[in-house]
């Protein structure tokens, strides 16, 4: 008589064990719960009404949408994302309505050397006002909700994430993010900001971003920038 392995009820047989780490060495890449896969999607439908210069978007969708891209119908709709892109179309442009899932900026230009950079506009609020993010999930952000933040290029180091710069944005991302599961958020960039950084310094600098995952998402795919070794972290250029 042969005799196999006994198996316990409920339990994994050892091979079964054995094979696991293999297995989810092989599964999709995810950030949390967010499917790289629909998060290109989503980048890619949005900047077909972008500019093509630095701006920043912010949209909230429904969980569903960020797990496996359904149903369509919680993307913004074409009128939302045309009146964006109009908006965008104009120096300085703002796209902050008082409706919608959407909300869009570019670069503000204050005089010949300051700016206010398009992440820090929709993010920034004050006494008087509420940002354009905050609004944004006033109106929209429940229990079954996700939010992804996107900007043409990375956070520079010098302006966004200097850490006692005017215009840092590191404080107000964690105070947006912070309230929101980590499996349905996202921060998202499509190409690195030039500033001549060394890989490690770049990567030191996108690190100083709590509360959220840091993905690239260009015309290849979408990728985590979590890892700090920047001989495989994936987000960077290879020369």
């Amino acid at each position: 008589m042969l005799w196999g392995p006994v198996q316990v009820p409920g339990r994994m047989p050892r091979a079964g064990l054995l094979l696991l780490p293999l297995l989810l060495c092989f599964r999709p890449e995810t950030v949390g719960s967010i499917n790289t896969a629909t998060l290109k999607q989503i980048v890619d439908h949005v900047n077909e009404y972008g500019v093509k210069a630095q701006y920043s978007f912010a949209v909230s969708l429904g969980q569903a949408y960020c797990q496996d891209g359904s149903p369509r119908k919680g993307l913004p709709s074409k009128k939302d994302l045309e009146n964006m892109k109009k908006a965008l179309n104009q120096e300085d442009g703002l796209y902050d309505p008082d409706d919608g899932r959407i909300v869009a900026a570019r670069v503000k230009y204050l005089n010949a050397v300051a700016r206010e950079h398009s992440e820090w506009r929709l993010l920034h609020s004050d006494q008087n006002r509420k940002s354009p993010v905050q609004k944004l999930l006033a109106r929209t952000y429940g229990q079954n909700s996700c939010l992804i933040f996107f900007t043409l290029n990375s956070p520079c180091a010098g302006t966004c994430l200097r850490e006692s710069g005017t215009y840092n944005i590191v404080d107000m991302v964690s105070d947006a993010f912070r309230p929101i599961s980590k499996n349905y958020k996202a921060f998202v960039f499509q190409q690195i900001y030039p500033e001549g950084l060394m890989p490690q310094d770049l990567l030191d600098a996108w690190h100083r971003l709590h509360d959220v995952p840091l993905l690239r998402c260009d015309n290849n795919d979408c990728r985590d920038c979590s890892k700090k070794d920047p001989n495989i972290n994936r987000c960077l250029d290879r020369r």
